[in-house]
Order: structure tokens, then C-alpha cells, then sequence
């Protein structure tokens, strides 16, 4: 009689997944709270709401309240979905028989395993704090978008008499004079911090799926392994899509201005002076935020980045080794 011993893999990648997952949040929340306490201390953020203000006073970012509301309430939602995750996670270990050795280590790092409940504490403290830092940074994106996409508005929307165009020009052009300087701001505040969040979270998310790959089944093992994939796709989305929104709405502004037929027409050489001025303004390809000065984060960088993660993907996947199945043969009479 034959007797063919499978591997629980369930079990196994549910356990990996877990432990992964917090070990890499336990390490982005580090660097979050060190980026964090770092801009509260050298008063950046204040100074980056100071220029974002004296641009247009914030008629941007009120005339979108209600989607600024949204997104505070979605991060809201996030907050909790955290907070139950790490109490289930933490509640694992006291009804698991037997436990692997991340839980055990963790378990004895305050000596007494009656006191493991202090890094659970500790635990949502810092993912509450990855998740301030993360809030604030696509708050002020967000803020930066909502400032150009108004200025915008304003371009496509120009007319008047002739004098009140060219008031209306001038006015622009030191606008976005200041738009330009908090953007700038923008990126310098931030440049470090999106580095730090996309160098962590692209690898880590290649190479445990990776290791997942080896390892997964069924679709049970896939939705097992799913609050881990989420965390990666959330990190990578909130990190990339705001600043990328602002990129391509300051990208927009010229063609807002050539498609003015109210600026063109009739032709005054002024009026065609000052908007060739605000067009040449417009040309920067560089303004947005970056990625610690090597690109700006734009549409076509995420979907590079999203292609090469899918090759990478693709490569290991064939080079995954053959699953291994242990027969183990009884003799019986």
C-alpha cells in the first residue's frame, strides 16, 4: 500500500506571509516615524503649507473639500483594518500548538511571554504612525494637484477685454511663478521619503512572491497570502499615483493655454507676448515630485516599473524549481 505524504502548504504560507509582512511594516513604519518626526522638528511641512497657501490662497484644495474629506475617511478605514489585522495576528500566537521561531522571538524580547502584549502596543503605535506619514504625504500632493488643476481652470477659462486679459496674464504668470516654488518645495520635502518607500516596498514584493511562488497550491494559499500582497500594492499605489496626478496636470497647463481661442484671437502682439511667456513658463518637464532626484514620478514611470516587475515575475516564475513529492511506501501483508 502506497501512502503519499503531502506538504500542508496552507499552513506554512500563512505563517511565512504573516511573518513577512510584519517584518516589512515593522520597517517602513521605522523609517515613517524617523521621516515624520524629522519634518515636524525642521518645520518643513509648515513652511510647504505656507507656500501652497500663498499661491492662490487655497482656492484649490477648497473648492475639493469634499474629496480631501474622502480620503481622510478611507484612511480612517485603513486605520482599523490595521488595527484589527495586528490583534488577530497577535491572538494567533496564544492559540497556535506550536509556533515558528519569529513568534518566539518575539514573544521573548520583554524576557516574560506574559508580557508579548506590549509589542502588539508598540505594533499599532507604528503602523498607525506609517499610516499618518503616509496620509500626509498624499494630503499634500493631493493639495498640490487640486492648486494646479484650479490654476488650470483658470487658464482654459481666461477671456474678458483685451486689458483685462493682459491683467489677467501677468497675474498668471507670477501664479504660477509660486506654484513652480511650492511644487519645488513639494519635491524636496518628499524626494527622499518616496525613494525610501519604493526601494523597500518593489523588492520585498518581487522576492516574497518569489518565495510564495514555490510554495502556493491552491487559491486558498492565495487569499492566505493576500493581506500581504494588498500591503504592497497599497504602499506602491500611495506612494506613486498622487504625485503622478500632479505631474500631469502641470503637464496639461500649456495645452490649456493654446487651446484659449480668447487669448489668440483677435491677435494682439502684448497678449501674445505675455502667453508665449506663460507658455515657455510651463515647459518644465522636471516639476513634480521625484524620486531622490533620479525621475520625476509620472504615468509612464509607474507603468515602466510596473512592466519590469511583471517580467521579473515572469523570469522567476520559470525558473521556479519542480515541487518535490515525498511517497513514502508501506509493506503490508
Amino acid at each position: 500500500m502506497a501512502k503519499t505524504m503531502f506538504y500542508k502548504s496552507s499552513f506554512y504560507v500563512l505563517d511565512m506571509s504573516l511573518q513577512l509582512l510584519s517584518m516589512i511594516w515593522h520597517f517602513e513604519s521605522i523609517l515613517s516615524t524617523i521621516f515624520l518626526a524629522y519634518w515636524q522638528l525642521s518645520g518643513q511641512l509648515e513652511g510647504l503649507k505656507i507656500k501652497l497657501e500663498v499661491c492662490q490662497n487655497f482656492k484649490g484644495a477648497r473648492s475639493k473639500t469634499k474629496q480631501l474629506y474622502d480620503g481622510a475617511r478611507w484612511f480612517l478605514i485603513l486605520y482599523v483594518i490595521t488595527t484589527v489585522f495586528n490583534i488577530c495576528y497577535s491572538a494567533k500566537f496564544y492559540f497556535e500548538k506550536s509556533h515558528s521561531v519569529w513568534a518566539v522571538l518575539i514573544s521573548e524580547m520583554f524576557y516574560y511571554k506574559q508580557l508579548r502584549f506590549i509589542m502588539s502596543i508598540i505594533s499599532s503605535y507604528m503602523y498607525s504612525v506609517w499610516l499618518t506619514t503616509t496620509y500626509v504625504f498624499v494630503t499634500y500632493a493631493n493639495a498640490a494637484y487640486f492648486e494646479v488643476a484650479y490654476f488650470n481652470k483658470e487658464i482654459r477659462n481666461l477671456s474678458g477685454s483685451r486689458a483685462e486679459i493682459k491683467r489677467k496674464l501677468l497675474e498668471n504668470i507670477e501664479t504660477f511663478r509660486l506654484i513652480s516654488e511650492a511644487i519645488s518645495e513639494l519635491d524636496m520635502v518628499f524626494r527622499l521619503y518616496t525613494f525610501a518607500m519604493l526601494a523597500t516596498v518593489i523588492p520585498i514584493l518581487i522576492f516574497t512572491l518569489m518565495m510564495l511562488n514555490q510554495h502556493l497550491s491552491s487559491v486558498t494559499d492565495f487569499l492566505i497570502c493576500a493581506p500581504f500582497i494588498l500591503f504592497c500594492i497599497c504602499a506602491f499605489c500611495s506612494v506613486t499615483i498622487a504625485p503622478a496626478r500632479v505631474h500631469e496636470k502641470c503637464q496639461n497647463l500649456k495645452h490649456s493655454l493654446c487651446r484659449n481661442k480668447d487669448i489668440w484671437q483677435p491677435h494682439d502682439p502684448e497678449i501674445y507676448q505675455l502667453a508665449s511667456a506663460l507658455s515657455s513658463h510651463c515647459e518644465q518637464n522636471g516639476l513634480g515630485i521625484s524620486i531622490w532626484g533620479f525621475a520625476t514620478l509620472s504615468r509612464p514611470l509607474i507603468l515602466g516599473t510596473l512592466s519590469a516587475t511583471a517580467m521579473m515575475m515572469s523570469l522567476l516564475t520559470d525558473l521556479k524549481p519542480e515541487r518535490i513529492i515525498e511517497v513514502e511506501v508501506e509493506e503490508g501483508n
